[in-house]
């Protein structure tokens, strides 16, 4: 095992020569951050704002312990109840729990001394994938990825999404707008606020802890985005929610990536009508496109029943059809 050399440290070594002593502390810094005593606004420095709603926000903000930068998701104190409060925090624990490349690593969970909830995270940064297939369908001129580029993406997201399945947790907003595919291979899954937890399932590994034995969705809510959810949870039937509900969205955004438009189109309720009566989709039959593998029409498909018993049951059968049609097995 060879050592760094003193010229590898040295840009590190600067940067925690020019860190400034937070004022106040009476101490050194490298005692305090040893200690992990460093109050919030010693630890963190707000540099802007990355997306904001209603309720919550997302900030970018400087670590100094690490001299990085993360990504701070905050529930604001105001507009939010008991019940958001509680499914911000599940959010962060189950987030945190999914250990998977492809799913943004979650680094503290605390409040702020405006008594908002928050969590760090790695900042991701790339292009969104509905900004993509909106660039393959001709909104730029020198698309960021080409089809067989996503495809390969996609392949890398149904394999994370078959790994939180197999820990006992469905994400129940799979879309386009929550995968972050970066420029170096790396893909993201985003958002796992309405994320499920499965425990009656006995999953393959370790199951994650839900720690929410009160906190259950009441039947007859609508959890998801119409067009990709699937039919069972367009409905409100809560307790039919599975893997294969994940398995419905992924085929929808396979069916975007392979026919170059949404499966479902038009008004929301026109999108919620064909969900529940579009039964399968041929992406080549769609579009008349005989150029699109036989193989994934055919994935696409099955993964689109509108019965779940139907229904395609995992998500790595796609990743396995793609990974074919990619490497030519």
């Amino acid at each position: 095992v060879s050592l760094p050399s003193t010229e590898t440290w040295a840009p590190f070594q600067s940067t925690l020569d020019e860190e400034e002593e937070p004022e106040g502390t009476g101490e050194p810094t490298e005692s305090r951050y040893a200690r992990g005593q460093l109050a919030f606004h010693e630890r963190y420095e707000v540099l802007g704002t990355l997306a904001a709603g209603s309720m919550a926000e997302i900030r970018l903000c400087k670590d100094r312990p690490f001299s990085r930068e993360v990504a701070m998701k905050v529930l604001r104190q105001g507009p939010s109840s008991k019940s958001s409060r509680w499914r911000f925090f599940r959010e962060a624990r189950v987030q945190g729990q999914l250990s998977h490349p492809a799913v943004v690593p979650v680094y503290d969970l605390g409040i702020d001394p405006q008594g908002d909830l928050y969590f760090t995270m790695k900042w991701v940064r790339g292009l969104r994938l509905d900004l993509a297939l909106g660039e393959l369908r001709g909104d730029a001129e020198r698309p960021a990825f080409t089809q067989r580029q996503l495809l390969s993406r996609f392949a890398q997201l149904c394999l994370a999404i078959h790994y939180a399945h197999c820990r006992g947790v469905v994400h129940r907003d799979l879309k386009p707008s929550n995968i972050m595919v970066g420029e170096f291979g790396e893909v993201y899954v985003l958002d796992w606020g309405l994320a499920k937890v499965l425990s009656e399932t006995k999953p393959r590994y370790e199951p994650i802890d839900d720690a929410s034995g009160a906190m259950r969705t009441s039947d007859g809510s609508v959890l998801g985005t119409i067009g990709y959810m699937a039919p069972e949870q367009l409905q409100g039937e809560v307790d039919q929610v599975t893997v294969k509900s994940d398995v419905y969205s992924l085929g929808a955004m396979l069916f975007e990536l392979l026919a170059g438009q949404p499966v479902h189109r038009g008004s929301a309720a026109m999108q919620a009508l064909s969900s529940l009566k579009t039964d399968g989709a041929s992406p080549r039959e769609r579009t008349g496109d005989d150029e699109i593998p036989e193989a994934l029409d055919r994935i696409c498909y099955a993964a689109l029943r509108v019965d779940p018993a139907a229904r395609l049951d995992s998500a790595k059968t796609i990743a396995d059809a793609i990974e074919e049609y990619l490497t030519g097995s």
